[in-house]
């Protein structure tokens, strides 16, 4: 910033602090005063730049809320205080036009939190999106379809868009679902389209059923330029005619049976839940009790009870028709005292009222904010206690191993940890195989290997065939060829396997014709696509290795920490090297699958998006090794296509013979009784000493 402009900021400081209104919700002495001073290189000075935020209900652009433009060199703003913290965005007045970074994507909110004295803070905008300049990739799941563009909405005589979170196994199954109504749809399932961060409720609910069985519809419904007014029943003299009563009518009255006509539901009140934050909070609390026979459940995330004196009365008087309700309510303490205190003031209605203790809970966080962030974080545990009548399992708290005396092994002992417990994914077995005379006075490498159930006894496996992983393993280690190592071998879950194991950042690199009709191809087929392989790393990674470092003598470090697998198994085990290179030093990826789905002669985009992954992705030669192999016979005659594209990418980022291996075993098919042939190379190769 130059010398002038620095002058001028200085001294507009003092008499923008001066000119500042007080409001409802400030003390009059605290403020900010916000500089917009670089800008992209195309900005038109002609447009007007706009700050919205949830201290205004995210409008977008309201005319009070313009910057001032300075010179067609900078603009400014000052705000007091509304809040303790406050979530803002600047744009040129509409969300489609909100600020990116300069690498055109969408940027999380900004935050400030007022000080005790007036403060100047200086901005930088990377970019403005247009509508079609935004390049953020979208984080939609392939289980959230849209139920209509343009929706009518009679009682408030325009449409919407309507967005629909399906469980994983709906396709498969004949069963019926509890509904979750949220609002600001825009912001539910896809940071593509959120404007103020993502709730992740589709990456959230396919996590939870993995690993508790719990599934819900959920309904997102987008929100407008009247927010304010559709978010509440009663009338406030900044933000004109409330539409509210309007809005939750039209979710009860034409959208709930357009929903329930469409899809398998639960249509009754228990089974139907609404939730929002601030004053989506607002408006969820409202439809509780305005409409306790269509709502029975809601999600109540930093309600904005400071809106109107009438929330406490329109819950009192409604309070015992809503009796069967069940009620969450969540508040950062970061929000600031007025919104603690109007929660409180809410709680001890409710209570001296008498509802029922156990139909209403309360979560106070000491570091929580009013964003997108917190809520996010806070939606596991309130969807888990609000439908915990849906919930068919918990996992359990501590993995307890025992030896497994059963077994046919050659050498070793094998020890097994039944449904290891897991936030990320579906508990499921875990077996440890320790070599002849392990002791806890050395330490050994460890190697991952995935499909856990196929590698150690034939009597036991679905196809009678087995790695022989404990017979090639002793042998290498006897003769001295590798380091002494343990491996530990999750199992898989055969109707979830491919959704575990499929890297699911490379189906991102799909262009969205070829995406939709996919996953149209599949929904067809009653084909589950509910991608689960960024957690079961994350339970690889946060949870099974740390368990594992704490209970064997083992080293810890990445220089001996291995990962392999074979067919689905090679392609994770691939990504697994990719997202955390911090883990893993080498991997084995045996007859990999690069077909992803079932094999096609021609016209499979899948193959493409592997390799474009990798070649954004692959780690370092300098500290990395991979080991590629395939056959030519059965499954594997699809794979030899693949193997020069796979030797370029490689190349290209510097790997050599003494890093990489991709080797053809002629006549060799798709089976365990063929790698189990093999399986000294690839060991050979990762643990060579």
């Amino acid at each position: 910033m130059n010398y002038r402009i620095t002058i001028i900021l200085l001294s507009f400081l003092f008499l923008s602090c001066k000119r500042k209104q007080k409001d409802d919700n400030t003390d009059g002495k605290k403020s900010v005063t916000l500089v917009v001073t670089n800008l992209p290189s195309d900005h038109d000075f002609t447009r007007d730049i706009y700050i919205s935020g949830d201290f205004e209900g995210w409008s977008g652009g309201r005319p009070e809320l313009k910057l001032e433009k300075k010179d067609s060199t900078y603009y400014k703003i000052t705000l007091p205080n509304h809040r303790e913290t406050i979530n803002f965005k600047f744009t040129l007045g509409t969300w489609e036009t909100v600020e990116l970074d300069e690498n055109q994507q969408n940027i999380e909110n900004r935050t400030y939190t007022f000080k005790n004295h007036p403060e100047m803070i200086q901005v930088a905008i990377g970019s403005w999106s247009n509508g079609n300049n935004n390049k953020t990739i979208t984080t939609k799941q392939p289980n959230v379809e849209t139920f209509a563009e343009t929706f009518n909405m009679p009682q408030l005589n325009t449409r919407r868009k309507i967005s629909v979170y399906l469980p994983p196994n709906y396709s498969k199954s004949k069963a019926s679902y509890p509904v979750l109504y949220i609002h600001d749809g825009q912001n539910v399932f896809d940071k593509a389209t959120s404007y103020s961060g993502e709730w992740e409720v589709d990456e959230t609910l396919n996590k939870l059923h993995q690993t508790h069985g719990l599934d819900v519809i959920v309904v997102a419904i987008d929100n407008s330029e009247n927010r304010m007014q559709e978010y509440t029943a009663w009338k406030h003299e900044k933000y004109g005619s409330p539409q509210g009563k309007q809005y939750v009518e039209f979710i009860a009255n034409t959208l709930k049976p357009a929903i329930d006509k469409a899809y398998r539901t639960k249509k009754d009140a228990k089974n139907t839940a609404i939730m929002g934050s601030s004053m989506g909070g607002l408006i969820s609390h409202y439809a509780v009790f305005a409409h306790p026979d269509v709502f029975g459940k809601a999600g109540v995330f930093s309600p904005s009870f400071w809106f109107s004196e009438k929330t406490y009365t329109h819950t009192e008087k409604n309070l015992a028709k809503a009796q069967h309700s069940k009620l969450y309510y969540l508040m950062g303490e970061k929000e600031g005292k007025n919104m603690v205190d109007n929660l409180n003031k809410m709680l001890q209605l409710l209570d001296k009222n008498d509802f029922p203790k156990d139909h209403f809970i309360s979560k106070f966080s000491p570091n929580g904010t009013h964003s997108e962030t917190f809520w996010r974080s806070e939606l596991k545990d309130a969807l888990l206690w609000l439908f915990s009548e849906e919930v068919k399992f918990e996992p359990s708290k501590n993995p307890i191993a025992k030896e497994v005396k059963t077994v046919q092994l050659a050498a070793g002992k094998l020890l097994r940890v039944t449904d290891f417990p897991s936030n990320y994914i579906r508990p499921r077995n875990v077996d440890v195989w320790l070599p002849e005379n392990y002791s806890e006075d050395k330490k050994y490498s460890v190697l991952y290997m995935h499909d856990g159930q196929m590698l150690y006894d034939a009597t036991t496996t679905w196809n009678k065939q087995e790695w022989q992983v404990d017979e090639v393993a002793s042998k290498l280690m006897n003769e001295g060829k590798v380091k002494d190592f343990i491996v530990v071998s999750p199992w898989n879950i055969a109707e979830i396997r491919w959704q575990d194991y499929f890297p699911q950042k490379a189906f991102n690199y799909l262009n969205e014709e070829t995406k939709m009709a996919l996953l149209a191809e599949a929904k067809k087929k009653n084909f589950e696509i509910a991608f689960n392989a960024d957690n079961y790393l994350k339970f690889l990674t946060k949870e099974l290795k740390p368990y594992i470092d704490k209970t064997y003598a083992v080293k810890t470090d990445r220089e001996h920490t291995f990962v392999a697998g074979s067919s689905m198994g090679g392609l994770i085990s691939m990504y697994a090297m990719c997202e955390y290179p911090e883990i893993y030093s080498a991997a084995a990826c045996i007859s990999t699958h690069w077909e992803g789905i079932v094999p096609t002669t021609e016209n499979n985009p899948i193959p493409d998006t592997f390799f474009a992954y990798m070649s954004d992705h692959v780690p370092s030669p300098e500290t990395h090794r991979f080991y590629f192999d395939y056959g030519t016979e059965t499954l594997d005659k699809y794979y030899p296509q693949y193997a020069e594209i796979v030797d370029t990418i490689f190349k290209k980022k510097g790997y050599t013979d003494a890093n990489y291996r991709n080797l053809k075993f002629e006549g060799a098919n798709h089976s365990e009784n063929a790698w189990q042939k093999r399986l000294h190379i690839p060991l050979e190769f990762l643990l060579k000493k």
